[in-house]
């Protein structure tokens, strides 16, 4: 009898809403990644990668069929709009047994697949964050991620926060998730503040891979940073905070959005 296919080790799951001038980057980075985790030809089968498509308006879906036909990309459909929603669905329809949560503004750098198995695999993590960085920007950016970089060191269980990239395995989404669909920000809280109550030894904030996301929410609004950082202080003080934080800020859409580079994986 023939032998059954191997389900993916690893799941990178990806919510995008009206994301055609970033989407094509962030694949083009996840594909690398998994390349650099498993070099053979069975890479593809090992890490699996879904993007769950959340309403969006724009050629999002135009890129998604490309990346499905030249990288074996998923993607399903989300009426609901939220990341949380987004992301609840895509944990739903993944098969793996750990689970990478990416924005899919954020880009995920090349041995960030490989270290996120090794964490949970072979040292026992069951969940964690990376480090960010800025993808765009300047100084501003530069210290923007530096400072909340510092707060998630904190012993706080919500300083263990920001799911731009974070992981965890299937046990773990199961026993504290999901994602809180009430809220708009702060929804990872359940999962990664939930461990930390529970089990602190079982969670890592790994400073050693650091995720380059886009600092578009700052850099594309007056005033940015001011404004951004007031309605995080907003959100850890009330719930309010939380339901009430809209995030429309995109790139300026481009003709040549769906011109990107033909993702290549590496030999």
């Amino acid at each position: 009898m023939p032998d059954r296919p191997v389900p993916p080790s690893l799941s990178v799951v990806i919510p995008a809403r009206n994301e055609e001038a970033l989407l094509g980057s962030t694949l083009n980075s996840v594909i690398r990644a998994r390349a650099a985790f498993d070099s053979s030809d069975e890479a593809r089968s090992a890490v699996e990668i879904l993007v769950v498509d959340n309403a969006s308006s724009d050629r999002t879906a135009e890129i998604l069929r490309r990346y499905a036909v030249s990288a074996g990309v998923r993607s399903v459909c989300c009426d609901p709009r939220g990341a949380a929603h987004a992301r609840n669905l895509g944990a739903r329809l993944a098969r793996g047994g750990i689970l990478i949560f990416l924005d899919a503004d954020t880009h995920l750098p090349p041995g960030a697949i490989r270290r996120i198995a090794a964490l949970c695999g072979e040292e026992g993590f069951e969940a964690g964050i990376t480090g960010l960085g800025a993808l765009d920007g300047g100084r501003l950016a530069r210290g923007w991620w530096a400072f909340w970089n510092t707060v998630r060191r904190l012993p706080i269980a919500r300083a263990k926060a920001m799911p731009a990239c974070m992981f965890c395995t299937r046990k773990a989404f199961d026993e504290f998730g999901p994602f809180d669909e009430r809220v708009a920000i702060g929804e990872e809280w359940p999962i990664l503040a939930g461990l930390y109550r529970a089990r602190p030894d079982r969670l890592i904030y790994d400073r050693t891979t650091v995720a380059l996301s886009s600092s578009r929410r700052m850099e594309l609004q007056r005033y940015g940073y001011l404004r951004t950082f007031a309605k995080y202080v907003w959100a850890i003080l009330s719930f309010q905070g939380r339901v009430h934080y809209h995030d429309r800020i995109r790139h300026p859409s481009t003709p040549d959005a769906l011109s990107v580079p033909s993702p290549v994986e590496p030999s």
